[in-house]
């Protein structure tokens, strides 16, 4: 039964009087002087605590700093401000002031108040304020204890819904998941050797084999791994399972079971099967969906292992196992699960089976509520798009360029036309590899399904990557050299140089192409256009003075004008558009604008973009409006101080580029 607060108040301010020639306000080390009293206060035995300032008592207050009461199940203080109001605690005493060990700032009056005390707490602590705190300490953590079993009860309920794992999940786990061995004892004078195939669980027969080499069983032709007996020692295998579930129409159960697997330095494994954690997403009809995580694990005290939340760890850059919810997904159940549910036309099956390699089955089941292209992907065997969509980390400030939300069908979303489709298929680009593909198509480039299979494959997504080298080799030559040097070079870690990945080493090599046509090296020969050492060669070609590097850049700026500004030349309203034919006309067209395109010109050089001056055809020594320019995109325009074009050189700039850069597209559609 709780107490009446309103009743309380009556007994807060005790009428008695303190003897100020008490020895406790000489203590100059006591703050506070305690007084207690055990009153019948509604209907309840309480301890009445009443906390004293014993500077304000010296000084003429009778009424106590705190009074705190004191039941067999609950406790409360009235506080007291300086302007004499007063307000209700629910602090323990211990926690009345801010002071580290507030018992040690604080005295009883007499004698008596600290046995008082001590008979009403009943407990085996030595003194007072340590029997008030060890009953108050009880009293916290068994309210704590009554709020947590209220919670998880309400967990136990929810998790009443969840089915039971599917029949035959361990067989299909053994089969399709954990990795199969063939243990054999070595033997160097028989040409066959023992052996056990864990898969079949056959004694089988075994020949020309090496320790930690691939190959397939001979009784049962499953995919293993050969290991000697004599070498093996410990070997564990860990994997995470993913089964959904259905609870109802709106709601799906995503169910993580950690397989554990040891072989103790014997052929016969010690298993270990448990459930890890769940996550429940649901959708409602107006599509938001809401999404409760729940984690196992067993605590003193607690009436389910299930805890609300996602598990705790170390540390967010430290592995955890039993965190990892990246994993394999049950795939039999998938159809009947899905059916009359929000994702009933995911195409998850499809996918999943695309690939079965470990994900996170929620992103999949979040991203289809707001990308329902994703069945039209997963259908037309677009899986890369398809996986940079469910993959957060893109999606989430680069998918919007490179696919229209929006778009009512699948023509509309990719941005192609409806004869590009087969080619897709072939390729099955990344997101990356799609904008790329846009790139070469704006361009007027012939596409290369073989090329762009390897570029999807290695990540490949720079257009100058590839125009650069391909002016001097075919796609063929392109692949096999780049493949030959990345193998040579790429990091074996992150503390060592080397290329990380196949657009980094495209890139030097885009660069060095570059800079050997700026010295003017003979690029038909094989010497230097195939470099040995590509690393060593990049090095040596940038590894000029300001005085030669000034000199090449200037010869590369004049070459790209002479090449290139017949293509680019337009003229109308008054404006013509031209390329610099030095690298002081560009220099100069950023001091007298104002605007920082002197820095591009080594850009330039290396072919990552193109510049061009926009004058006044009455005035075309005086420097107008800037332009920059991406394979066939226009990028920044800038004026006087980086203002954008006044509207008569937006007009301009609009037919240049459907006159210019645009003109065999326009000619093909005529």
């Amino acid at each position: 039964m709780k107490l009446n607060k309103k009743v309380c108040r009556k007994f807060a301010e005790p009428k008695w009087s303190m003897d100020l020639n008490h020895g406790l306000f000489c203590a100059e080390q006591i703050q506070y002087i305690v007084k207690s009293e055990v009153r019948n206060v509604d209907h309840q035995r309480v301890l009445i605590l009443h906390i004293y300032d014993r500077k304000k008592v010296a000084a003429g207050e009778t009424r106590p700093l705190w009074t705190m009461f004191q039941s067999r199940k609950q406790y409360f203080t009235l506080a007291r401000r300086d302007d004499g109001s007063t307000f209700w605690r629910s602090a323990a005493f211990d926690n009345l002031d801010r002071y580290y060990l507030f018992k040690n700032k604080c005295a009883f009056y007499s004698m008596n108040d600290e046995k008082r005390v001590m008979q009403f707490c009943k407990t085996d602590q030595k003194d007072g304020f340590s029997c008030l705190n060890s009953l108050q300490s009880r009293m916290m953590y068994q309210s704590m204890l009554q709020k947590r079993h209220k919670m998880q009860r309400k967990i136990i309920e929810k998790m009443k819904t969840v089915p039971g794992l599917p029949r035959g999940i361990k067989g299909w786990i053994d089969r399709e998941i954990v990795p199969a061995y063939i243990f054999y004892t070595y033997s160097k004078d028989r040409k066959e050797m023992d052996g056990y195939c864990t898969a079949c669980k056959q004694a089988v027969k075994v020949s020309g084999i090496k320790h930690n080499a691939e190959g397939s069983c001979p009784h049962c032709n499953k995919a293993v791994t050969y290991k000697s007996r004599g070498r093996r020692g410990t070997v564990i295998d860990r994997e995470t399972v993913q089964v959904l579930q259905k609870i109802s129409e709106k709601e799906l159960v995503v169910r993580f079971v950690k397989v554990y697997r040891k072989y103790p330095n014997a052929d016969v494994p010690e298993d270990s099967l448990y459930e890890s954690a769940r996550i429940f997403i649901n959708s409602d009809r107006e599509g938001r969906r809401k999404s409760e995580h729940f984690y196992h694990q067993f605590s003193c005290q607690d009436i389910t292992p299930w805890k609300k939340g996602n598990r705790p760890v170390f540390s967010k850059w430290q592995y955890n196992f039993n965190a990892d919810h990246n994993g394999y997904l049950y795939d039999r159940n998938l159809e009947l699960v899905l059916e009359n549910t929000p994702w009933r036309y995911s195409q998850l099956e499809r996918y999943y089976q695309a690939n079965r390699t470990p994900f996170y089955v929620i992103n999949y089941l979040q991203r289809y509520l707001d990308y329902p292209m994703l069945e039209y992907m997963v259908k037309l065997g677009l899986y890369r798009l398809a996986a940079d969509i469910v993959n957060p980390d893109y999606y989430c400030y680069a998918l919007s360029q490179t696919i229209n939300e929006k778009g009512k069908n699948i023509q509309e979303v990719l941005g192609l036309n409806k004869s590009h489709l087969p080619m897709l298929q072939e390729i099955n680009p990344g997101s990356k590899q799609l904008t790329l593909i846009k790139k070469y198509l704006k361009n007027h480039i012939h596409l290369d399904v073989t090329l762009f299979n390897w570029c999807a494959r290695n990540g490949v997504s720079r257009l100058e990557n590839l125009t650069v080298p391909l002016q001097y080799m075919t796609a063929y030559k392109l692949i096999r050299y780049a493949d030959e040097q990345f193998e040579i070079y790429k990091t074996k870690s992150w503390a060592t140089a080397g290329y990380r990945d196949m657009e980094s080493l495209l890139n030097s090599y885009r660069d060095y192409l570059s800079m050997c046509e700026a010295l003017e090296y003979d690029l038909s020969n094989s010497f230097v256009l195939y470099p040995a050492n590509l690393p060593k060669a990049h090095d040596k070609v940038n590894d000029l003075s300001d005085k030669e590097q000034a000199k090449v850049y200037g010869g590369q700026i004049r070459k790209l004008y002479e090449k290139l500004n017949s293509q680019y030349a337009f003229s109308k309203y008054g404006y013509f558009i031209t390329l610099p034919r030095t690298v002081k006309e560009i220099i100069e067209e950023g001091h007298k604008l104002r605007h920082c395109i002197g820095t591009y010109v080594k850009m330039v050089v290396k072919r990552q973009c193109l510049v061009f001056f926009v004058r006044k055809v009455n005035e075309p020594e005086k420097p107008l409006c800037t332009v920059e320019l991406n394979g066939a995109e226009i990028g920044q325009t800038s004026m006087f101080a980086n203002r954008a074009p006044t509207p008569p050189i937006k007009v301009f700039l609009k037919e240049w580029e459907q006159e210019i850069l645009q003109a065999p597209v326009l000619q093909s559609a005529a």
